[in-house]
């Protein structure tokens, strides 16, 4: 980690604080930053013809949008609100910090991929995503690198934390009123702890010269090096429940694995959508820790 003495380096303007990603940015970075939040009574993405407003009063160098609508299940049903909140509302972002010269930092993810290619996707793979969710995701992609000179999009993938909307303490709650969990076993992707991703983030802002940088762009994969199945991912946050001594009914619950099939799910989801974090790694010299760290963490 960055030592605590440093001098801060970076006034930003942080969206989304409040979630499991943003929520673990403004603990790292309010230490080493000069950090201003923006939740949603200061700048709602369903309304956001103010966003030019926002960044002219408040002057940042760098704003990092860590909010999203996530639920993949929910964009099924809810397309127009997916869209304008992970794309549409990137246009007025994108254009007020392209005008004003500001750096954007911005959270992607796995589902722009369609899972056909059965070994870690690189940065510069053909999106081809399978839902509304990830369509809305690239549609994203797309407004900030059509429209920007600088900017960061990270790609990252099942973002858990202690917060409990995530896959761990959902399956945790539901297992307090359940008999049985059927736990999808033929996706593949990894889990991400939201606080080991915002130690990244910290990380390289230590070694940026956004300044200095002409023209940014650039699009990293940000995982852990390791990958599993749903199936697994539970499997080894019941052991370490179990072994831990949780008071919990997670810890004995019957898991069993189905298919995606079985599931019925609304959403189409890639079966496999691993990323390779090499790019980040080499110019960065970071790398993000395995999904079993990053469940631990839950379990801390």
């Amino acid at each position: 980690m960055i030592e605590s003495g440093l001098q801060k380096k970076y006034k930003i303007l942080l969206l989304g604080p409040n979630g499991q990603l943003g929520e673990s940015l403004k603990n790292h970075l309010e230490a080493f930053h000069e950090l201003e939040c923006a939740d949603k009574k200061k700048f709602d993405f369903l309304n956001p013809t103010n966003f030019s407003d926002i960044l002219k009063k408040n002057k940042p160098s760098l704003v990092i949008n860590a909010a999203a609508y996530t639920d993949v299940e929910g964009a099924e049903s809810n397309e127009n609100l997916a869209n304008q909140i992970n794309s549409e509302a990137l246009k007025y972002i994108a254009s007020a910090c392209e005008a004003l010269d500001t750096t954007l930092l911005h959270f992607s993810t796995d589902y722009v991929f369609d899972g056909n290619k059965n070994k870690p996707y690189l940065e510069d793979d053909k999106p081809n995503p399978i839902s509304i969710y990830g369509n809305s995701k690239l549609l994203g992609e797309k407004i900030i690198s059509d429209n920007m000179k600088n900017y960061i999009i990270f790609r990252t993938s099942g973002v858990i934390s202690n917060n409990t909307n995530n896959f761990i303490n959902k399956i945790m709650l539901a297992a307090e009123t359940q008999k049985e969990l059927k736990i999808v076993d033929d996706q593949i992707t990894s889990l991400n702890h939201s606080d080991f991703l915002a130690e990244a983030i910290n990380k390289i802002l230590s070694s940026l010269k956004i300044e200095k940088v002409n023209s940014l762009g650039e699009i990293y994969n940000l995982v852990g090096p390791s990958s599993g199945t749903w199936f697994e991912f539970s499997k080894f946050a019941q052991r370490i429940c179990k072994n831990r001594k949780k008071k919990s009914k997670f810890a004995d619950i019957s898991l069993t694995p189905v298919s995606s099939e079985e599931m019925n799910f609304k959403a189409n989801r890639p079966k496999y959508s691993h990323l390779s974090s090499d790019k980040i790694k080499k110019e960065f010299s970071l790398s993000i820790p395995s999904w079993e760290k990053s469940i631990l963490e839950i379990f801390k």
